[in-house]
């Protein structure tokens, strides 16, 4: 107890920093298409809980570059309150306050009506990006998506086009342990299908104009024995860079008495956006308004649509990421295995978790997961974070046991999409964890001549809402839905009438803002989007 309580006072010493700007770590902008050229835009913003709250946000548009004003404005509002992280152990769990490092979630919304364009440029930002070890000059936060709603035609004025960007699982602020090798996931799934590629990027101070990187950690030769003679020198590396953000271990070669390092431990995997690294220098004694131990750093989503036999890019969105470094003592972090048990209506197999699952759309696929901890006494959990994609659910069994059951509704665009899964113990005050993907390959459910017709999206009415909203469900029958808000976290349950009719009375604390409503057989979900009482 004398020793845990000495690590909380010493969390406190070393994180705690002075209120002195908003200290936003991280974040993304999406969008959802609600018809009628309509979108509804939603901001995802991550704060340094020891900073100050956040100031108003205003969303801008605009379709004639960077150098043209802004035709489209629109002030967001937020929703619900802050949400904080829950990486601390169950004692700190939730904690959100000036004396302890932790990051709390905010969600904004907007809704604007864009005409079709070739390119709308979304973006919003704000003062001031905290101190890196990274960055140079530190200016403002900006968050920046792309829509092309009109599509170059032939002949034409264009193509007019709905689009939904993608929606990140995983949160964008990450505490990684030194000298551990860690794996973290930027997995997005995309409403609409579309085909999705990863890109690390240079943050953004503003439109087109990227920060500048700080000098990466000087090459300096380390004495790893006098006797005999054996001197390590690591690669010389000039600047930090899109490609390597932040300080990490790297690989040696070579034979005493000279060893080298090379290819520095930061692997990006532009499929998936999953990133695999491993910090390489951690100061106990640094103050943290310096930014010493904190990484900025920017991973682009960019989605194409296969039209008239072409894949064309209709949209970007980027996440601005921020690596908290820690050390973790003794802690070793939770191993995913390798191998999956799936069960795929009576046929159970097992296989590797680079293998792709087969899935029918429609159909439930079982995937017994298996974790371990290499800490005696530790308890392991298993977690979807934010899950986006419809028809995942995941129950923990025990003993870093978990089972994960993917529907895809009958709506499901064929093709890959990927679920994250992390493990995490219980280790104090900060949990070790470990994120690894699932691959799904969703197929049309049975032979395409005798495949009746997907069913409808339902749509909800009215919309936007204030006190009630109704919708049909695709099948007739009284069926169990829940409600969820843009975290997946249910907000309540509800019962269609036989006849597949829904009413929905939201309790009036819950705040303005988009809602799923996901029935229980895994069809479609309804967006239901809620508007501030007048």
């Amino acid at each position: 107890m004398l020793r845990y309580s000495w690590a909380l006072v010493l969390i406190g010493l070393l994180w705690a920093r002075p209120a002195a700007a908003s200290h936003m770590q991280g974040g993304d902008l999406t969008y959802a298409a609600l018809g009628n050229n309509r979108y509804l835009v939603t901001l995802h913003i991550y704060r340094d809980c020891s900073g100050i709250t956040l100031s108003p946000f205003t969303l801008e548009c605009r379709s004639g570059g960077c150098n043209t004003a802004a035709t489209v404005t629109a002030p967001f509002v937020q929703v619900g309150p802050g949400v904080a992280a829950r990486q601390y152990c169950a004692t700190l769990n939730g904690v959100c306050n000036s004396t302890i490092t932790n990051t709390e979630a905010f969600t904004y919304t907007a809704t604007v009506t864009l005409p079709p364009a070739a390119r709308w440029v979304l973006s919003t930002f704000q003062n001031a990006r905290p101190a890196t070890a990274n960055i140079a000059n530190p200016g403002d936060l900006y968050f920046e998506a792309t829509l092309s709603n009109l599509v170059p035609g032939p002949g034409t004025t264009g193509l007019a086009i709905a689009n939904s960007s993608p929606v990140s699982s995983v949160q964008p602020a990450f505490f990684v342990p030194v000298h551990r090798l860690s794996t973290l996931s930027n997995n997005a799934f995309d409403p609409d299908g579309d085909s999705l590629v990863y890109s690390l990027e240079t943050p953004l101070e503003a439109c087109n104009t990227p920060i500048t990187f700080s000098p990466y950690p000087a090459s300096t030769p380390t004495v790893l024995s006098s006797n005999p003679l054996c001197v390590y020198q690591p690669m010389p590396i000039g600047n930090y860079s899109a490609t390597l953000p932040i300080a990490v271990d790297m690989d040696t070669v070579g034979t005493c008495p000279q060893k080298s390092g090379v290819n520095p431990r930061f692997r990006f995997d532009a499929r998936t956006g999953s990133i695999s690294l491993q910090p390489g220098s951690y100061n106990s004694t640094a103050l943290p308004a310096t930014g010493v131990n904190k990484y900025a750093a920017a991973v682009k989503i960019s989605e194409y649509r296969r039209l008239n036999g072409s894949y064309v890019l209709i949209g970007t969105t980027r996440r601005e990421l921020y690596f908290m470094v820690y050390d973790c003592g003794t802690n070793l972090l939770p191993v995913v295995s390798p191998l999956l048990t799936v069960q795929n209506g009576t046929r159970t197999t097992t296989q590797t978790l680079s293998q792709v699952i087969p899935a029918l759309a429609g159909e439930p696929v079982s995937v017994l997961i298996t974790a371990t901890d290499r800490n005696a006494g530790q308890t392991l959990t298993l977690t979807l974070d934010y899950n986006a994609m419809p028809g995942t659910t995941l129950q923990n069994l025990g003993n870093g046991q978990a089972r994960l059951t993917f529907t895809p509704p009958l709506n499901t665009t064929p093709g890959l999409y990927r679920v994250a899964v992390t493990a995490e113990d219980d280790a104090c005050p900060i949990k070790g964890s470990e994120t690894q993907l699932l691959t799904f390959r969703v197929s049309a459910s049975g032979p395409l001549a005798t495949r009746t017709a997907a069913a409808p999206h339902p749509t909800a009415y009215p919309t936007p809402f204030t006190q009630e909203v109704r919708f049909q469900l695709s099948t007739p029958g009284a069926q169990t839905l829940t409600i969820c808000d843009q975290l997946g976290r249910a907000v309540a349950t509800v019962r269609s009438q036989p006849d597949g009719s829904v009413r929905w009375l939201p309790a009036a604390e819950l705040p303005a803002g988009l809602y799923l409503a996901r029935p229980a057989d895994g069809g479609p979900a309804v967006r239901l989007l809620r508007s501030a009482a007048q």
